[in-house]
């Protein structure tokens, strides 16, 4: 098959539509700005992001020219809110798009103008992906037919993540053997790293050998560096910055327990991946986390920014051993039969191939 995506520069876009380059199909991909993955017929249209009706115009027109000259048996958008409503409007079929998220909990409901966009997203795609039953239910409500969505999971890479990885993590970093916690989410209010950092102080209380990893980046990590120095626990917290993806799973196999506390959110890869790596968490109470912790069984459920809940639930996962085990296993498993990316890429190649078959 010929595909063609449009979707922003990011490890999901780049992800999707590698694998279906890597699985003999001809990809094509729109962008705003450069972007090189490999086996990918990249376009780029050299926009700078503006919320004006002259950046969407030129954005919609570059795709169109883009599809005029390729001929694609498909059209993809990644992300509702931008990528989507271009695709929505570039008119063509078959048409698939895929929610990531805020582009289903709070663009839209923004204003009315995002509204009407999504709906017609909603409309006009004869698929509609996401990686939540959450989301697809949001979908549903802003006009999405229930019988054109489907589950898809961004998926884990089980060869990459996976237990048992020979680590080197703490003696890189001068840890030891303590307790160590670790977030991989970005430094945006919407990750509650604030609430992490002083929930890990008062951890430190309890456990002063406790370590604190954060990784990634984002335009808060100033202000998190801040609220550590004030804290006076910079000799435990280490920030990485942007983890590749083989570092990110020797991270991951380091730690003892790891945290995702969004205030709202899909199916984060940073839980799913922490999950096959036989990390247990301790995740914010979203309807898209209750898919896969139970309170109690595989992980531990908080609200979003309670941090005397959060420090509570660390305290007690870093002491009891037994059920960091247990939760350990449970998450592999669920990993293994629910969110192997193989499995749900081929699934989406399935979708694909029905789509294209009716026309």
């Amino acid at each position: 098959m010929k595909l063609c995506f449009n979707g922003p520069k990011n490890l999901h876009t780049e992800r999707w539509v590698t694998y279906f380059a890597s699985h003999g199909h001809e990809v094509h991909l729109v962008t705003d700005k450069p972007v090189s993955y490999e086996g990918i017929h990249v376009h780029c249209l050299h926009l700078e992001l503006r919320k004006n009706p002259l950046y969407f115009m030129r954005k919609l027109l570059g795709l169109k020219r883009v599809i005029k000259e390729i001929k694609p048996d498909l059209l993809h958008s990644h992300y509702i809110t931008g990528e989507g409503y271009i695709g929505a409007m570039a008119g063509f079929h078959p048409f698939v798009s895929t929610i990531w998220g805020t582009d289903i909990y709070i663009r839209p409901h923004k204003g009315i103008d995002e509204k009407l966009f999504t709906k017609l997203v909603m409309k006009r795609s004869d698929l509609i992906t996401a990686d939540s039953q959450d989301q697809l239910a949001a979908a549903v409500k802003l006009g999405a037919s229930p019988d054109k969505c489907r589950l898809v999971q961004w998926g884990v890479d089980l060869d990459a993540f996976h237990p048992g990885l020979v680590s080197d993590v703490r003696s890189r970093l001068g840890i030891g053997d303590g307790p160590l916690v670790i977030s991989q989410r970005k430094f945006q209010p919407l990750y509650n790293i604030d609430v992490i950092v002083q929930s890990f102080s008062n951890v430190l209380k309890n456990l002063p050998d406790a370590h604190l990893i954060l990784t990634g980046e984002g335009f808060d990590e100033a202000e998190v560096r801040g609220q550590v120095n004030r804290l006076r626990i910079e000799a435990n917290v280490h920030f990485t910055g942007y983890l590749s993806y083989d570092e990110l799973a020797l991270y991951l196999n380091a730690a003892d327990i790891a945290i995702s506390i969004p205030s709202w959110d899909g199916t984060a890869m940073a839980l799913l991946e922490a999950m096959a790596c036989g990390v247990p968490l301790i995740v914010s109470d979203l309807a898209s986390n209750r898919e896969w912790i139970e309170d109690g069984k595989n992980g531990y459920i908080i609200q979003p920014r309670d941090h005397e809940q959060l420090t509570v639930r660390m305290i007690e996962l870093l002491k009891d051993r037994a059920s960091r085990e247990r939760f350990s296993f449970q998450n592999v498993e669920i990993i293994r039969e629910r969110a192997d990316r193989e499995k749900h890429m081929a699934r989406m190649e399935t979708y694909y191939g029905e789509l294209c078959g009716r026309q």
